[in-house]
């Protein structure tokens, strides 16, 4: 059955909660305000089984809710992305003058069947689809960022599809950061044992590991969970990678009561942090230009680690 058929009641009845009241809670909006945290919020395209076959129409039912529903908060610049997999969002957000910035989830994957079925459909696209190429398309839509499947940058797969292969480290890594020149990227899956390198690379990830409890990478290293609302300066890396994972638990908590959040930094700290970043990734323009961006908000190339859906608990 389509959720699209139900009603709100019978939703919220399964132990579901509602959008508006997850916005009812200030644990997240308060901090949603304060700047430097990102929310990702998807757009579904309907199931065949609701007989909606205006999906433009939807779409922009869905983008007014949407609008409706945040329009009491003050969200700062860059503080929410609107996914969805449909090949409409951009030109539906465009028509109707959209408020948030939008982007399209890659390869296209149909919202209905077996995880499979879906791989099978998606294949497809995946495979005639590049990185550049997909790139070039969010650019001309005016999308901020991308976000794709690990597999455009990490194994075998990477090779499966035309193009130059991009990757998450060495030259591959070069050629992506190069290509997207600031552009946002947000990725799926996130393994724990890529998280580390992926974020040095400047990507954001969509993990489905936001357990606050686990405190070490597989690779013996401090698990840092805030790198973009409240980042690590050098000291506190060197504390955390160089305590023992007993002791990182007491000082994962000691950081996060004494480290200032992205919005309490001086503006010398955020010029700091994105002129190294914007020069390690080949940002587009000039380090005053990413000072002044800074100012409003965390950079589109900036990494974050956010919670893919399911994966965190909204009590």
């Amino acid at each position: 059955r389509s959720i699209e058929r139900m009603s709100t009641s019978e939703i919220r009845s399964l132990g579901t909660v509602t959008f508006d009241e997850l916005l009812s809670q200030g644990v997240l909006t308060d901090v949603w305000q304060a700047g430097g945290k990102t929310a990702n919020i998807e757009l579904k395209v309907p199931h065949p089984a609701a007989q909606i076959d205006d999906v433009d129409a939807h779409l922009s039912a869905m983008m007014g809710l949407l609008e409706e529903s945040l329009a009491p908060f003050d969200l700062p610049d860059r503080s929410a992305l609107v996914y969805s997999f449909s090949p409409r969002i951009g030109p539906v957000a465009k028509s109707v003058g959209f408020g948030l910035p939008v982007t399209r989830l890659s390869p296209y994957l149909r919202p209905w069947g077996s995880y499979r079925i879906k791989r099978l459909v998606g294949t497809p696209g995946f495979v005639l689809s590049t990185v550049t190429g997909l790139i070039k398309e969010h650019r001309e839509e005016g999308m901020p960022a991308i976000a794709m499947a690990l597999q455009y940058l990490q194994g075998w797969e990477r090779f499966a599809h035309p193009g130059t292969p991009m990757a998450i480290s060495g030259r591959g890594l070069e050629r992506l950061n190069r290509a997207r020149a600031g552009m946002g990227l947000h990725v799926w899956p996130a393994p724990l044992e890529l998280e580390a390198s992926m974020l040095e690379a400047g990507i954001s990830l969509i993990s489905d590991h936001m357990d606050p409890s686990v405190f070490s990478l597989p690779d013996g290293k401090a698990r840092w969970m805030r790198p973009a609302s409240q980042p690590l300066d050098d000291e506190w890396r060197g504390r955390l990678d160089g305590a023992s994972d007993s002791e990182r638990g007491d000082l994962i908590r000691e950081a996060g009561e004494s480290l200032p959040t992205w919005p309490e930094l001086g503006s010398n700290r955020k010029r700091e942090m994105v002129t190294e970043q914007g020069h390690r990734m080949f940002w587009a323009g000039s380090e005053d230009k990413w000072a002044a961006e800074a100012e409003n908000g965390l950079p589109w190339g900036s990494p974050r680690l956010i919670g893919h859906r399911g994966a965190g608990d909204t009590d």
